[in-house]
């Protein structure tokens, strides 16, 4: 009678379990269909790197070795800044690590510092919409990205995300499908990122 009983209660927990697997992941692909996130792309050895389905996320780095690393970086570019508070590089590089820790607010400090000292820096507004954007400080996130296109107004990447942004937060279809109409007449080379603006087009 005991064995039976012992058998049972294994029997529960395992289905327990799986029962909620099963919810962990309907509740993650609801949130990640209902929170369509920014095309972000690496660059090493600075930058973060994506972590979403066909190269779209907020970027986020493995634990272990990718936060050891992060962490190191952290050292190194808050030394070089301590030195020379205006090294823009350093200031790129540091927001950038703590946007691989997904820590938004400590990222915009050193990245509006170096908003400030190199306004037309591109790197520099793609880094800081990503911030606002992880934020959801949608607006402030959608003013960095029309402040490349004022720079480079066939940047596809700021035409992509724009498009996300209107489309899903400012619930404008009509200005987002512009966006990615550009991307689709723009971009030559980002196989991905032409897949992802027919997906959003429904092409």
């Amino acid at each position: 009678m005991t064995d039976k009983r012992v058998l049972f209660g294994r029997k529960a927990v395992i289905l327990a379990v799986f029962l909620v697997l099963a919810a962990m992941f309907a509740t993650s692909f609801v949130y990640r269909m209902n929170n369509p996130n920014l095309f972000v792309k690496s660059r090493a050895p600075q930058s973060f790197t994506d972590a979403g389905e066909g190269g779209s996320g907020s970027g986020a780095p493995a634990m272990g070795e990718g936060m050891t690393g992060a962490m190191s970086r952290v050292k190194e570019y808050l030394e070089r800044v301590k030195q020379n508070p205006e090294d823009v590089e350093a200031l790129v590089g540091l927001g950038n690590s703590f946007l691989m820790m997904r820590a938004w607010d400590r990222a915009l400090e050193p990245l509006e510092k170096a908003r400030k000292l190199s306004p037309d820096d591109a790197t520099v507004l793609k880094a800081v919409g990503i911030a606002y954007f992880n934020k959801e400080e949608y607006t402030k996130a959608s003013e960095a990205y029309e402040a490349i296109l004022k720079i480079d107004p066939a940047d596809t990447l700021a035409l992509f995300n724009l498009g996300v942004i209107y489309k899903h937060y400012f619930k404008k279809p009509d200005v987002a499908q512009t966006y990615f109409e550009k991307v689709l007449s723009l971009e030559k080379q980002d196989a991905e990122m032409l897949k992802l603006a027919r997906q959003e087009l429904g092409k």
